[in-house]
């Protein structure tokens, strides 16, 4: 497995790849639910944006995308992060690579980029049903910090580690 930063040539790749990872929420969630998050992985601009707008790591075997994850550095905020912290967006794997490992690697790729970058905070959002997220976030440190609006029908909660 090879782990590189993503770029414009993997965009229909991180495409599918999404669809695929999150594809494992859809009998988790409302029809409408899914349909909300699958018009979001398939939107033309969610992955483009990713790529030019944050730090985005792949890891890849054989040509095949099995994980992504991206950071995005302080400065960018929305409605539920501030500027002053980076954040991780869109840690997702393909599920037959999961269990590898590769999630948390990709998540440690952001934490060391996010130290290079001297970013103080980076915080992140996970929801309910993801068990096996919130287990790598907290195993690599983070810690819950506040209950979120639900977002699909799901209870969501704020992590965040301190890395300065």
């Amino acid at each position: 497995m090879v782990y590189r930063a993503a770029d414009e040539n993997d965009l229909e790749d991180l495409q599918k790849l999404g669809l695929d990872s999150y594809g494992l929420l859809k009998k988790e969630l409302t029809a409408d639910n899914w349909l909300k998050m699958e018009a979001v992985l398939k939107s033309d601009q969610t992955f483009p944006l990713l790529v030019k707008t944050t730090f985005g790591f792949v890891c890849e075997e054989n040509s095949k995308l099995l994980g992504m994850a991206f950071l995005v550095p302080s400065g960018n905020p929305t409605k539920i992060y501030s500027s002053d912290t980076s954040y991780i967006r869109m840690v997702g794997v393909h599920p037959n690579a999961a269990g590898k490992g590769i999630a948390q690697n990709l998540t440690r790729f952001c934490i060391e980029k996010a130290k290079r970058l001297g970013e103080k905070t980076i915080r992140l959002h996970s929801a309910e049903i993801m068990y096996t997220a919130r287990h790598i976030y907290e195993k690599l440190g983070f810690k819950k910090i506040k209950i979120l609006d639900e977002h699909y029908g799901l209870a969501y909660w704020l992590y965040e580690l301190k890395i300065n």
